[in-house]
Formats: structure tokens, C-alpha cells, sequence
């Protein structure tokens, strides 16, 4: 049953002393929804009865399951934007409609929410009143059967919701978070926007960073807008676990932002565990082992007994159940971990000023890539980025094939040669033609998220890096290959590479692909076509070492097709031991601890193996078997905690890449290959002088570029 206008709160609040309507800045109300066609239409309601004098523009972000949300809003709400949300997720929908929309004040509203009288006049007098960020009330819930009466006292006491303000009630001033909210949209956007990359908990999160950059989220009792609980137990204890889930993935983002009312319920769920296994395990134990659940359950029955005759509500006997849900519902959520691969691809809201933002050249490039080079093309032609983008495929082709197919459907795609047929010279060869201020890198196989240049553009800009990147995140649709993706996706087979694993945001030593200011990039001497692999790390390494910093950002995650063969991965990772030794001559300090595992291991196998065969001990055969058992079990509990079948293939995949890496390492990079070093320098040598902006030369005296 949906909530009725006249459940909303009227609010005695004068008009803005200037009565003018030009005077006022213009507002956009974004409503997110799915299958709200028996909702929609209040909402929509309440806000076109708004006696805000300003403009005021509803975008609806639909993510239902079939039409009838669409049409009614197009048959009986013309005037109102629709735009689409297939993820079908809240913070996505709300990510869409910010996009289309042009308002200076940004106000939140839920399909299943009713403005009351005068909301959008106090909020934004608040705001200009306060100099806030962001303004919201509080979450008056309302419900209409026996359980949700229980729910909704439950959801503004202490003892259910802790010390929320947006939840009880109080003065009027600064605090952590706020219903809803109605924001300045240059504070909403410098902040990033809602962070669609979250199932829950956005606007705590969203708010933590908005208080991080030193603006105010005020709270105003007035604005308070009516909600709906939920109306069963199964249905209120999944809320409160999501709840629980999602704080745990905010509290690792932010870890300040963890307050000790979130850390109540996964303390008290911890309580009851120990002392109720305790009280069952230990041998003679008595009642006191089991004081803390005794000790909850007393209070939950008290604490509702009171709460009900101080309310005067008989819904107050399912209090203590009601409670006891929400309680261990959300300490069970929080000990829970969320797969996040499916938001690991979006990124945030864009600044509205193109005009402002820097050029992007994006370089790609291809060999023999017919079959894929469209996919990431139009990966970076759909991109969301309001500045000007160009792409440039360097094609090093064995055919006419891939040439053919981008000036075909791509005119506006600049195409350049590359007969030297590795990635160093495509890359050069297509930064030579580059008009950008921001120097993009796709491969003819990697596709780019939604709002990938959006984020790397805003990430340079927000940390003054030289180049930023982000995760390679290997997607496989074979049983090997899907071995191999979770094999370079763990310590035992990626190192501590924070490019392959993940991580917190900041600097590291290098990452995927990349985004880098142009004037940092020519300086460091660009892409060196001397190294046919590990060119992107040696690149990193210079930019480094010129004081300049590489920033890793997890939210650029760019989806890779692993090797889907057992020769093919190990003449994959046999070439990158063989550059990394080429780097490691060149730059003697860029060799980390992570890059000697491998030949170490190599070295201590055939050690061990040489010393064990003539003398027939099983002790000198020990690190074989020590390392083989490291394999099998890793391998287990990888499996285990990825719940994937494929982990039975890790002890060979992770052999192979070991190994691989290693015997390549050892051997010289004109063993078996005509790519010598000598020839290659010899080819660098006649690649013409890049047509860039920077002619300077370094102090070796030859062209940066």
C-alpha cells in the first residue's frame, strides 16, 4: 500500500525573502525506480506540488522488468525525463539521471517517498542559509500493519538504530549523514557523486567524503519525509544484512568512517557466539558462560516493555523480535563479503564543465585484431567524457584486414602504420600523431568500462599524478582460462602487484594500461620501442624516478582475455621473465623483491633436484616437495574461497607461470627469437622524430619521444 500525501509532514516555513523565481537557483529531483508503477506517481506528485519558486526538472532512472513503469510516467508525466538504468541497481539509476541533468541544486527522492509541503523551499534555505553540501531530515517511517508499526518503532529508538540522528530525530546542525539530501551540485560533483560502485550505504559514503574535503552535511528536523518499513521478517532481516554488508565494504574504503554505533552489532554478534559455543563445548561449564546472551535477551525484553508504554503501542510486543532480526541480521551481513566485479566497472560523475576539461588521445595498438578491435573502439566512442576524445589505432597487421574494417565503420578513427608490428612502435608511432593533453593507452582486445576517462581524467586532476591506472581484471569463459584468471588474480601467482590483486587507492610502481599528462610523459621520453614486453613498467619506472608519481585507482578496472591454452601461458610468462631481465639491466633499482621469486625458485629447484638424484636422499628433494605441497594446498584454499571448480587446475597453471617466468629470466633475449636487443635499437634508431609539441631532447642528448 503506497504512503498517502497526506501522511507527509506540512512544514511552517516562511517564503525566501526574494520572491523572484529568477533569483532562485534551479533544482533537479533525481527518482530512481524499479517496478514502482504503483508508487511512481505520488512521488512524481509530490514534487510538481512543490511551492518552490525556482525551476524544477524530475529525471525518473527506470530499471524495472518491463514497461509499465516507462509508460505511465511518458502517458501521464510528459514533462519528466526518463532515462534507462538496466543495471537495475539504486546508485546507478541515480548515477544516470545526475548525468542528464541540469539543475544547480541536486535532491534525492525515492520512487516510494512523498515530499511534504515546502521540502524543496526549506532545503535549498538551508542551504544557502548554512553554506552546506548537503541537507536532509529525518526518515519518519510509517507503517500500516501490526509488523511494520513494530519496525517503524523499532527504527526510532536507540536501541535499534543507535545514535542516528536521521533516524530519531534532534537539533538542528552538523552530522554524519542525512536522509536523502539536497546538494550544491559543484560540491556534489568535486566530491565525485554517489559512487555507483556501492549496493548500500552510498549516501553514508558519499557523505564521508563530501565531510572529508572539509564541506558540512546538515541536518534539519524539519525536513522530514515519510518512508515505508518492511512488512516481514524475511524481508526486514535481508535489509538490515545488506546493511551490514555494505558498511563493512565503506568501513574498508574508510576506515575513519566507522562509527562505534557500527561496530555494535558485529561486537554483540561475536559476544553471543563465543559465550553460547562456549557454554555448549566446554565441559562442566556453567550459566555464567552463557551471561551475554542472557544478559541481550534481558535487555531486548525490558528495553521493549518500556518502549512500548512510553509509546502507548501494542506493536511493542514484537519489539524484541523485531530488534533481535535487525540486530544479528546486520552483524551477520557485516562478517560477509560482497562480490563487487559487477560494479568494479563504472565509475563516477563527470564535472559538467567540457569546456574545461583537457583533450584525450587515445592510443590503440593493433595486430591482426579484426575480431576485436571494434569492441574497443566503440568502448571508448561510448565513453561519457564531456571533453574532446580522438582515437588513433597503430595497425601493425600481417593483412589489410583490420585496416579495412576500422575505415569502413570508424572515419573519424585515425589509422597509422606500424611495420615494426610490436606495441612500443604502435604506441609511439600513434603518439606521434596525437593532438591530446591526456595520453590514453587500450589494447585491441581490452574493452573500457563506462566512465572510464571520466575517472582517469578527474583522478589525474584531484592528484596531480603522471600517470593513472587502474586493475587488469581477467574475465575467461573456458574452464582453463578461468583457472588462469583466478591464478593471476592471488598472491601465490601475481605477487603483491596491486595491479593484478587490487587494493586501496595510491601510488604503486606501476598499473594497467594507463592515462597520462602529456607533458609528464614526453618529458620521462614516452614509450621506449626498444622493449617488445614489460615497456609499460619501464615507462613507470622513469616517470617514477623524475619524482613524478604512477597512481593506482581501483575503480579503473579493465576486463582481459587470460591465455586459454597451457603453451600459450607459458610463452606468455616466459617472455615477460625474459624483459623483466632486459629492465632489470637498464634499471638495476626497479627490480623489486616480487620479481626474483620465480628465478629464485628455479635456481632452488634445480638445486635441490641435482643434489637428490646422485644421492638418492629425500632430504635434498626438499624444497621440490616443500614447494609442491605449497601449490596443492595454496590451490585448495583458493578454491575454496572462490568457490570455483577451475581451482583444480592451479597447481599446474601456477607451476607453469613460475616457472615460465623464471627459465625466461635466465635466458638471453636473442635465445630462440630474432628480437634481439641489438636489432631493435637498431630499428628505434630509424623511427622519424615525432611530430609532438615537445622537441626538447633529454641528457642523453637523443629525442624524448
Amino acid at each position: 500500500m503506497p504512503l498517502k500525501s497526506q501522511d507527509a509532514k506540512e512544514i511552517p516555513v516562511p517564503l525566501p525573502s526574494s520572491p523572484v523565481a529568477a533569483s532562485l537557483p534551479s533544482v533537479s529531483v533525481l527518482i530512481p525506480v524499479r517496478n514502482g508503477e504503483a508508487t511512481i506517481g505520488e512521488a512524481i506528485d509530490s514534487v510538481l506540488s512543490q511551492d518552490y519558486e525556482g525551476s524544477v526538472e524530475i529525471i525518473v532512472a527506470d530499471g524495472s522488468d518491463t514497461a509499465a513503469t516507462a509508460d505511465l510516467v511518458r502517458r501521464l508525466y510528459p514533462t519528466v525525463k526518463l532515462v534507462p538504468n538496466p543495471e537495475q541497481i539504486i546508485t546507478h539509476g541515480i548515477h544516470a539521471a545526475h548525468r542528464a541533468s541540469t539543475g544547480e541544486i541536486i535532491v534525492r527522492c525515492d520512487a516510494h517517498t512523498v515530499l511534504p509541503s515546502g521540502y524543496l523551499r526549506r532545503a535549498v534555505s538551508t542551504l544557502q542559509r548554512t553554506g552546506a553540501a548537503n541537507v536532509g531530515g529525518r526518515q519518519r517511517p510509517i507503517g500500516t500493519t501490526f509488523f511494520e508499526r513494530a519496525v517503524a518503532v523499532a527504527m526510532t529508538t536507540p536501541l535499534g538504530t543507535g545514535g542516528a540522528r536521521y533516524r530519531l530525530g534532534g537539533t538542528e546542525g552538523p552530522v554524519d549523514t542525512v536522509f536523502l539530501g539536497v546538494f550544491r551540485r559543484d560540491a556534489l560533483e568535486a566530491a565525485g557523486g554517489v559512487d555507483p560502485t556501492l549496493g548500500g550505504a552510498e549516501d553514508y559514503e558519499l557523505n564521508w567524503r563530501l565531510r572529508a574535503r572539509g564541506e558540512t552535511v546538515w541536518f534539519d528536523p524539519e525536513l522530514t519525509v515519510a518512508y515505508r518499513p518492511r512488512g516481514t521478517l524475511r524481508g526486514l532481516a535481508r535489509q538490515y544484512f545488506n546493511y551490514g554488508r555494505w558498511k563493512r565494504v565503506v568501513a574498508r574504503r574508510h576506515p575513519f568512517s566507522l562509527l562505534p554505533r557500527h561496530l555494535a552489532s558485529p561486537l554483540l554478534l561475536l559476544g553471543l557466539a563465543v559465550s553460547l559455543i562456549t557454554a555448549m563445548v566446554v565441559v562442566g561449564a556453567s550459566l555464567i558462560t552463557a551471561a551475554v546472551p542472557l544478559l541481550y535477551v534481558l535487555t531486548l525484553v525490558l528495553g521493549s516493555l518500556t518502549i512500548g508504554v512510553r509509546r502507548g503501542s501494542s506493536a511493542a510486543l514484537l519489539l524484541p523480535l523485531v530488534l533481535a532480526t535487525m540486530h544479528l541480521s546486520w552483524g551477520i551481513g557485516f562478517f560477509v563479503p560482497v562480490r563487487t566485479k559487477r560494479a568494479l566497472t563504472v565509475s563516477r560523475l563527470p564535472s559538467r564543465d567540457a569546456a574545461a576539461l583537457p583533450s584525450v588521445s587515445v592510443l590503440i595498438p593493433a595486430r591482426n585484431a579484426e575480431a576485436t578491435i571494434g569492441a574497443a573502439i566503440d568502448s571508448v566512442l561510448s565513453q561519457d567524457y564531456k571533453g574532446s576524445v580522438e582515437v588513433i589505432v597503430a595497425d601493425g597487421s600481417d593483412s589489410t584486414a583490420t585496416s579495412e574494417l576500422v575505415q569502413r565503420l570508424y572515419p573519424t578513427v585515425k589509422l597509422v602504420p606500424n611495420p615494426q608490428q610490436t606495441a612500443g612502435f604502435g604506441l609511439r608511432a600513434a603518439h606521434a600523431v596525437a593532438t591530446g593533453e591526456i595520453i590514453a593507452r587500450c589494447d585491441a582486445h581490452a574493452v573500457f568500462p563506462e566512465g572510464y576517462l571520466r575517472r582517469a581524467v578527474s583522478t589525474l586532476q584531484r592528484t596531480g599524478a603522471a600517470n593513472v591506472g587502474g586493475r587488469q581484471r581477467p574475465e575467461a569463459t573456458t574452464f582453463f582460462g578461468r583457472a588462469v584468471a583466478i591464478a593471476m588474480t592471488t598472491p601465490l601467482g601475481a605477487g603483491g602487484a596491486r595491479y593484478r590483486l587490487g587494493g586501496a587507492e595510491g601510488p604503486v610502481d606501476t598499473v594497467f594500461l594507463g592515462a597520462f599528462r602529456r607533458n609528464a610523459l614526453e618529458a620521462a621520453g614516452g614509450v621506449d620501442p626498444a622493449f617488445v614486453r614489460n615497456q609499460d613498467y619501464e615507462l613507470n619506472w622513469r616517470l617514477r624516478s623524475r619524482g613524478e608519481t604512477v597512481w593506482f585507482d581501483p575503480e579503473l578496472a579493465v576486463a582481459y582475455q587470460p591465455r586459454g591454452n597451457l603453451r600459450d601461458l607459458a610463452w606468455q610468462y616466459f617472455n615477460y621473465g625474459r624483459w623483466k631481465r632486459v629492465v632489470a639491466r637498464r634499471h638495476p633499482a626497479s627490480l623489486l623483491p616480487r620479481h626474483l621469486a620465480s628465478p629464485l625458485l628455479l635456481l632452488g629447484l634445480a638445486v635441490s633436484l641435482a643434489m637428490a638424484v646422485p644421492s638418492g636422499s629425500w632430504a635434498a628433494a626438499a624444497v621440490p616437495l616443500a614447494y609442491v605441497l605449497a601449490l596443492v594446498l595454496g590451490s585448495l584454499a583458493i578454491g575454496i574461497h572462490r568457490r570455483s571448480s577451475a581451482a583444480l587446475l592451479l597447481p599446474l597453471v601456477l607451476a607453469v607461470m613460475h616457472l615460465s617466468w623464471g627459465a625466461g629470466f635466465f635466458t638471453p633475449l636473442r635465445f630462440g627469437s630474432s628480437e634481439t636487443v641489438a636489432s631493435v635499437r637498431a630499428a628505434v634508431g630509424r623511427f622519424p622524430r615525432s611530430r609532438l609539441r615537445s622537441g626538447k631532447e633529454n641528457r642523453t642528448g637523443r629525442s624524448i619521444l
